[in-house]
């Protein structure tokens, strides 16, 4: 077990660093907007506001509101299914792909940025011990 010592070490240094700000930015790409472009450009076929929410785990009306942002932008087009007026198809617009593309190489040049200042061997094992804390915690919570 450990210490009370190396546990507050440890609390101190999550306060000094928190790793909840890393963690919102690789997040960000798990959210609103560009989820539903990444979800997109990775589907085969029809996708529906019904499949997006699935997806991303939210209502609707949620995507709803985001569709409509995203239309108004010009990153996807919307259509009534042929077989169901309720069923909404949603697809992107060569500007969502370029988008898409913007957003592939700003993410390719962040991690290349991170890999150089850190270090493949670094990284790889700052992912491995985070995978390790998260199983630990959620197994806490079971």
């Amino acid at each position: 077990m450990a210490s009370k010592e190396q546990v507050g070490l440890v609390l101190e240094r999550l306060r000094e660093s928190p790793p909840s700000g890393l963690f919102r930015i690789i997040d960000e790409s798990c959210v609103g907007v560009e989820a539903v472009l990444r979800y997109l450009s990775e589907s085969s076929g029809d996708v529906t506001a019904g499949s997006i929410s699935d997806f991303m785990r939210v209502s609707t009306a949620r995507v709803a509101v985001l569709i409509r942002k995203m239309a108004s932008q010009g990153l996807i087009t919307k259509e009534c299914a042929a077989n169901d007026a309720r069923v909404t198809i949603v697809r992107l617009t060569p500007l969502g792909w370029e988008r898409i593309r913007q957003r592939q190489a700003e993410l390719f040049a962040d991690i290349s940025s991170v890999i150089d200042k850190v270090g493949m061997d670094r990284l790889l094992e700052f992912i491995s011990i985070s995978k390790e804390i998260q199983d630990a915690l959620l197994r806490k919570e079971i």
